[in-house]
């Protein structure tokens, strides 16, 4: 069985069973209460996939989820992974085992006292410790700037990252003395720019007036300015600036210094998150190819082989938008992620969010980003879902919820290629395949009014829908014994799989909740099951009596006998129906059924029911 590590500051881990709908947060009904500041009423969930693994989700939380390090919206759950939500970690793991027993406290931030009185030293201790809390390099960055704020005394602080190719303009993010960015962009001098991107040095500008400084400084009111290149591993991401417009000389070298330490500890922490980053993508790109088992879907009846057709001929554009059509449980996000792994940008990130699930007053800064003061409770710049999937994939779930003013902007994002988060004055260029999904039907929107016509044709270029289960009816064998192997495995039982007629009744029902629905059946069957294979009556009533309905005699490929064996738990079924609608009275249970008492006290002798009568 999984469990949850729960790991707390200050306090010794412990472990908690894991099952579907575990959800986390600050506030009840959530089953971890967590009481942090950073976390949200209801912030994270725990539940399975469509392959019967397990995933975690961000519920739209403020400050977010980081699996293993990186912030995402939902991560495949595999053992030993680490989720941080606020200050607590939360490790997954097949078995509770002995890592308990041997679990220590963590460390409160109380606790921990940086050598020395000197406040740079101090800040420096706080940074580095910070870099290995911090997954979010947005957050770490904002930290580094409010440091030069507060101990450089400087008026505007600015870090400068190079996201895209050499030609590219650099990303910047600033912090200023009045608490937020003004609008528009740092216009940084070209002298001290050859100094940090081409020669890679720190330079000092101590008094803009004086023979030699760059002339443009002063035209621009900027009397001393410092600056320092954000390099590590031989790879240049920016650089950090500071400057004063009201005061000349006043960096000294020792404030260079600082800023110099401070950039080769950033520099660090984007280099570490970079090359996470990159072997995660690696592993993805490895395990997520179309004939990967981590995106492979299951299935070759006929409407499953038509979907990887179109998913093999569409995943190879890199850049056409996708709109993945289906009912709620059929697995649009695995097409979806089968597509990007098929594509061009299969090492580039695959980013998620799920409309339905977002309020409305956070939508747009959760697709957008935000800067810091855009808004009350803005602490800090935020990159929106575009962001982060530059030059990869967004998967948009449920587009059909976004409200008309939202899918404006979604749609000049796709026509202009930039994004413009909240509160900024300047759009940041953008290169993103989107693909998205939606249960509706978007023409009859489109047509009453919801949905924008003009967005609906630039999502639909290209068109896949993707299949319910009750069309694809000879994949539900194969799809229920995938399920059954890993839910024996955790409830440690030995299930070889299906009797004739639980094989039959699953095959006869309509699943309208599609995979999923089919997933949690045979968990459920799983854990009622007493003998080596899952029985009818391991089955939920609704699907067990699927085999009263005329369409199961019309399943492909049941033989006559097969058939003719679901006659007896049809006609057990019925009796059962029968007296429990006359309340256990048999003369009025055959009444109903159209036989004489004498034949159904037989039927009840044979197949051992109860009634009301001795």
């Amino acid at each position: 069985m999984p469990y949850l590590i729960v790991r707390e500051p200050g306090q010794v881990a412990v472990s908690l069973l894991l099952r579907e709908g575990f959800c986390v947060g600050r506030l009840a009904p959530s089953d971890l209460l967590l009481p942090y500041q950073q976390v949200s009423r209801q912030h994270a969930c725990f539940e399975h996939d469509d392959e019967g693994g397990w995933v975690v989700r961000d519920l739209g939380s403020a400050n977010g989820l980081f699996f293993n390090g990186i912030r995402a919206d939902i991560g495949q759950l595999k053992d030993g992974d680490v989720i941080q939500i606020g200050p607590v970690k939360l490790t997954f793991t097949e078995s509770e085992g002995a890592e308990i027993a041997h679990a220590q406290p963590l460390p409160t931030p109380d606790t921990l006292e940086p050598p020395g009185a000197d406040r740079r030293l101090r800040m420096l201790f706080e940074v580095t410790r910070a870099i290995g809390a911090l997954s979010d390099p947005d957050e770490l960055l904002g930290r580094m700037l409010d440091a030069m704020l507060d101990l450089l005394g400087c008026e505007r602080a600015l870090a400068a990252l190079r996201e895209g190719g050499d030609e590219e303009p650099l990303r910047q993010v600033l912090r200023t003395r009045e608490g937020r960015a003004p609008q528009g962009e740092v216009v940084v001098s070209r002298a001290i720019l050859q100094a940090l991107l081409v020669r890679r040095e720190v330079v000092i500008i101590r008094d803009a007036r004086e023979r030699g400084a760059p002339h443009t400084l002063v035209t621009q009111g900027i009397l001393s300015a410092m600056g320092a290149p954000l390099e590590a591993g031989g790879h240049l991401f920016g650089f950090l600036y500071v400057d004063h417009c009201s005061q000349a000389s006043h960096f000294a070298q020792e404030d260079l210094d600082f800023l110099g330490a401070l950039a080769r500890l950033t520099a660090a922490a984007l280099h570490s998150a970079q090359q996470h980053q990159r072997a995660l993508s690696a592993a993805e790109a490895a395990g997520s190819s179309p004939d990967s088992p981590r995106v492979e879907l299951l299935g070759d009846s006929p409407p499953m082989l038509r979907l990887k057709a179109q998913i093999r001929k569409f995943g190879a554009s890199g850049s056409t938008n996708m709109l993945i059509r289906g009912e709620s449980g059929t697995g649009k996000e695995r097409v979806a992620r089968a597509m990007h792994a098929a594509s061009p940008r299969a090492q580039r990130p695959f980013v998620s969010l799920n409309c339905a699930v977002m309020p409305e007053t956070t939508i747009e800064g959760e697709l957008f980003g935000y800067v810091q003061g855009a808004f009350p409770g803005a602490t800090h710049d935020k990159r929106g879902r575009f962001a982060l999937a530059h030059r990869g994939s967004l998967f948009l779930d449920e587009i059909g919820d976004l409200s008309l003013a939202a899918q404006a902007k979604v749609l000049r994002v796709l026509q202009e290629g930039e994004v413009l988060p909240l509160g900024a004055g300047v759009p940041q260029r953008v290169d993103v395949r989107v693909f998205a999904a939606t249960q509706r039907d978007l023409r009859r929107e489109v047509a009453e009014g919801r949905f924008r016509e003009d967005l609906f044709f630039r999502l639909n270029v290209g068109d896949v829908e993707v299949p319910p289960l009750r069309e694809r009816v000879e994949d539900i064998a194969h799809l229920a014994q995938v399920f059954l192997a890993p839910a024996a495995l955790n409830l440690g039982k030995r299930l070889d799989g299906f009797a004739p007629q639980a094989l039959q009744a699953l095959q006869a029902y309509a699943w309208p909740g599609n995979v999923r629905e089919l997933r949690n059946e045979i968990e459920r069957a799983a854990i009622q099951a007493e003998g080596l294979l899952v029985e009818l009556d391991d089955l939920s009533p609704a699907v067990s009596r699927a085999v009263l309905s005329p369409s199961f005699l019309t399943v492909p490929g049941m033989s006559f006998a097969a058939r003719f064996a679901t006659l007896e738990p049809m006609e057990r079924a019925l009796c059962e129906d029968a007296l429990a609608a006359a309340r256990g009275n048999v003369a009025e249970a055959a009444r109903l059924l159209g036989i004489t008492r004498i034949m159904l006290v037989r039927r009840i002798e044979r197949f051992g029911l109860r009634s009301r009568e001795p």
